[in-house]
């Protein structure tokens, strides 16, 4: 028997925290389709460009977002358990530590590359030119691009968390985030 889940609170999120939610996915989204197509495609440039570009945008909303969070906590939410409540906590914590590390490891390799590779300008984000960094010794491309698959992860359970809360729960939590 399927154990019943407190009433979760009818009070949405505010209309800018939904309004971030669903614009931070723009930049991922973007991030994720052109992820693996600029690894040395310099031939083109446009595709490194809008990649770094999106990931300066994401780093911005994420600030954002969690000035806005801090400022306005969200409304409550209900578990089914404590295991539950720590999943998505633990889950939380990881999307917003990788929408920040992720686009930090991504300028440490790009300024990795042009460091091996003379010729390649700085990145920029939309014109505006992104200062390269120290050299740490570190091979950041491995790091960045299994950062964005473990993040692609942690997104996907993201998802299917919602989907479980609307579809199975019955409950009101995806319809909190909706516009």
């Amino acid at each position: 028997m399927k154990e019943k889940l407190p009433i979760i609170p009818n009070e949405k999120y505010t209309k800018t925290a939904r309004a971030l939610h669903w614009l931070m996915a723009i930049p991922i989204l973007i991030l994720l389709l052109l992820g693996s197509r600029t690894m040395g495609n310099h031939d083109a440039r446009i595709l490194p460009t809008l990649h770094a570009s999106a990931g300066v945008a994401l780093v911005l909303l994420v600030v954002l977002r969690l000035y806005w969070r801090w400022k306005n906590p969200p409304p409550q939410r209900a578990y089914k358990s404590f295991l539950q409540e720590w999943a998505a906590r633990l889950v939380h914590i990881a999307l917003y530590a990788a929408m920040f590390l992720i686009p930090f490891t991504g300028w440490l390799a790009y300024t990795e590359h042009v460091r091996r590779s003379l010729g390649i300008r700085p990145a920029s984000w939309f014109g505006l030119k992104i200062p390269l960094l120290p050299d740490f010794g570190i091979n950041w491309h491995f790091i960045h691009k299994w950062g964005g698959k473990v993040a692609l992860l942690f997104i996907a359970i993201h998802i299917a968390a919602a989907l479980k809360h609307h579809f199975y729960d019955k409950d009101n939590t995806l319809k909190r985030m909706l516009p």
